[in-house]
């Protein structure tokens, strides 16, 4: 039979109620029970020393046993002192109890010298032997140094009276009730406690389904600062970045689309014309459809690159690379572009800057990447200003700051993500596929760095990266960067 969870729980903790509660009784009727008898026993036995000498009196008195019925069934019988004192003296506290519970229905009992009884104050039959294990316990009547006599008091042999025994019974009885009002209060809190805890799980449940069915925008409440609190917090940044990956896959599959169907349409329409006539296939065409294929390939080849740093297997040649060299290297192959746009280009590089772990060929793609998105938004007359420094110990920052216009403060949190635009940012008719940013943040995740960007709208902006300082020359495969859409 299938069960709910809550059922579950309310049936763990009644099992573990009845098995503790039960455990609980059974012990402590026992030991109740053990010390019970053991303080009537002893009790009992205190009684009987304080009886023995009125009895050593009447056996001084009168040489014999005979005749000693009527004391033991008169004036030394206990029934007639419930109290504990009398002309013996005063009794003991415990002894008061003891007699009190005893009160009416003691038994006292004489035995000679030989264990034989003499004298019985509640059945009055006499003539049987008593057991030496019970003569033990009882008090000895000695006179002149011989034993003539044993005096017992029954409940010092562990015998019960009927109001001991119902004493007893009574005590047990409460335990018993207290055991099932405790059982009852703890299985009250347990229900709550299983609600308590089944509730949010149900709630986590139904989200989960509803999520799995494509509803994305579920999210469920956090109402306490447990577990349970952590796993609905855990998954409500779950579904949010579900949302956010759902949402940038189908923004970016519109954009693949988009960059692919504007130069097809071009190829499409020259190609059209010329095989209808209407357009010579001039030296300018071809070059025209040749830049269209370039343009293409080269979203092609980043869609490419892309995919193959989400999937993890960009095989990245990782070893200590000089960035001064680096830096100056890749500079001069942007330089001409730059002059001709009239826009100042600066590097200005330390002395003493550690080598970087990295993948030389990637960190040249960074460059010119940063490089070229800064000379497409930076007007004529401006300034592009290349440096890096040491960043403690174990990093080497380099920043690309240019003098543009800048990002808008919305903007920021998105440039990397894959063809992502603004007006400010980029567009098509600045150039690019749109790639550039997020191929950028690819390769230096890959490579164990960080990247990421400064701007004042209007101002320009900055885009910094930073990398490990070389340790020693290593290959890694790009199997460490996280999967991003």
């Amino acid at each position: 039979m299938k069960h709910s969870l809550r059922t579950r729980l309310i049936l763990s903790f009644l099992a573990v109620i009845v098995a503790t509660a039960g455990l609980v009784v059974v012990l402590a009727n026992r030991i109740t029970a053990d010390r019970f008898n053991y303080l009537i026993s002893h009790a009992g036995q205190l009684q009987a020393q304080r009886l023995a000498p009125l009895v050593a009196d009447y056996y001084l008195q009168t040489g014999s046993w005979n005749g000693v019925e009527a004391l033991i069934e008169g004036e030394l019988n206990v029934r007639g002192n419930p109290s504990g004192r009398g002309r013996y003296g005063n009794g003991m506290p415990m002894m008061q109890m003891m007699n009190m519970l005893g009160s009416g229905d003691d038994h006292v009992i004489l035995a000679d010298a030989t264990g034989r009884i003499v004298a019985d104050s509640v059945d009055q039959e006499t003539g049987g032997n008593i057991p030496q294990a019970d003569l033990d316990k009882g008090a000895p009547i000695v006179i002149q140094g011989e034993r003539v006599g044993t005096l017992i008091v029954a409940s010092g042999l562990g015998t019960l009276t009927p109001n001991q025994s119902a004493f007893l019974k009574q005590v047990n009885g409460l335990m018993a009730i207290a055991a099932v009002v405790a059982g009852l209060a703890v299985l009250l809190v347990g229900w709550f406690q299983a609600r308590r805890i089944v509730a949010p799980v149900r709630a986590l449940a139904e989200a989960a389904r509803r999520v799995a069915h494509g509803d994305l925008a579920q999210r469920v409440p956090v109402a306490s600062q447990d577990e349970l609190g952590e796993m609905a917090a855990a998954f409500n940044t779950m579904a949010a970045e579900l949302e956010q990956q759902h949402a940038l896959r189908r923004r970016a599959m519109a954009d693949v689309a988009h960059e692919l169907r504007t130069p097809l349409s071009v190829l499409q329409i020259d190609l059209e014309s010329i095989e209808d006539g209407l357009t010579a296939p001039t030296p300018d065409v071809i070059s025209g459809l040749r830049e269209e294929v370039t343009l293409l390939n080269r979203l092609v080849e980043d869609l490419r690159m892309l995919s193959l740093a989400e999937a993890g297997e960009l095989q990245m040649e990782v070893q200590p690379v000089d960035l001064r060299e680096l830096i100056q290297s890749t500079t001069r192959r942007v330089r001409g572009a730059a002059r001709e746009k009239g826009v100042e280009l600066v590097v200005e590089l330390p002395e003493d800057l550690s080598p970087v772990a990295g993948d030389r060929q990637r960190l040249a793609q960074v460059l010119l990447n940063l490089l070229s998105n800064a000379l497409r938004h930076t007007p004529a007359e401006g300034q592009i200003s290349i440096t890096a420094r040491q960043a403690g110990d174990k990093e080497v920052e380099v920043a690309v700051r240019d003098t543009g216009e800048g990002i808008a403060a919305g903007a920021l949190p998105y440039v990397f993500e894959r063809f992502y635009r603004t007006d400010q940012v980029r567009g098509r008719d600045t150039g690019g596929s749109g790639l550039g940013l997020t191929i950028a943040r690819s390769l230096i995740e890959a490579q164990g760095g960080r990247i990421w960007v400064e701007s004042d709208e209007g101002m320009g902006s900055t885009f910094r990266f930073a990398l490990p300082v070389a340790v020693e020359s290593r290959r890694l495969r790009y199997d460490h960067l996280s999967t991003r859409s």
